[in-house]
């Protein structure tokens, strides 16, 4: 795997990967233009889609009815500013029962390749979302297609 990174202005930066693109920065508040994700968003969201793929890899193999899945991810930070914590709520769409979603949370925090890379410093947690937190975590009008691998919605 190989990326390369450039800068446009200020904290501006694109990013490619294969014949991809995205644009990272910084928040106002530290000096960027906002016009891009911020590198730590990148990171959960890597972190958010290996659990994701690996959830459906597992499923898929082991005939677990699962029919969706979202995952959010929040971090938290100690005195100096390092991320301590990452709390994943995973919501689960299908006929799974109790045990097959703790199954499905267990294999994901133990064989997700990017999990794996988090240092035994940060804690880690996969739980169920509550319905209201699934509910409030969706963006509005965000369920989108892909189309030439770019979202369109």
């Amino acid at each position: 795997m190989k990326v390369f990174v450039e800068r446009v202005s200020n904290f501006l930066q694109l990013a490619h990967a294969q014949k991809r693109t995205v644009t990272i920065d910084q928040s106002a508040e530290r000096g960027g233009s906002d016009l891009g994700f911020r590198p730590t968003e990148l990171w959960l969201t890597g972190l958010c889609s290996c659990s994701m793929m690996t959830l459906l890899r597992y499923a898929e193999q082991n005939g677990v009815p699962l029919t969706d899945v979202s995952i959010t991810a929040e971090d938290s930070v100690d005195e100096q500013g390092d991320i301590s914590a990452i709390d994943f709520q995973v919501s689960f769409s299908g006929q799974l029962t109790a045990e097959e979603k703790k199954d499905l949370l267990q294999y994901v925090r133990n064989n997700c390749k990017v999990m794996r890379t988090v240092g035994p410093h940060i804690r880690i947690s996969y739980r169920e979302a509550a319905q209201a937190e699934t509910e409030d975590s969706q963006l509005a009008g965000s369920r989108c297609t892909l189309e030439g691998g770019n979202c369109c919605g």
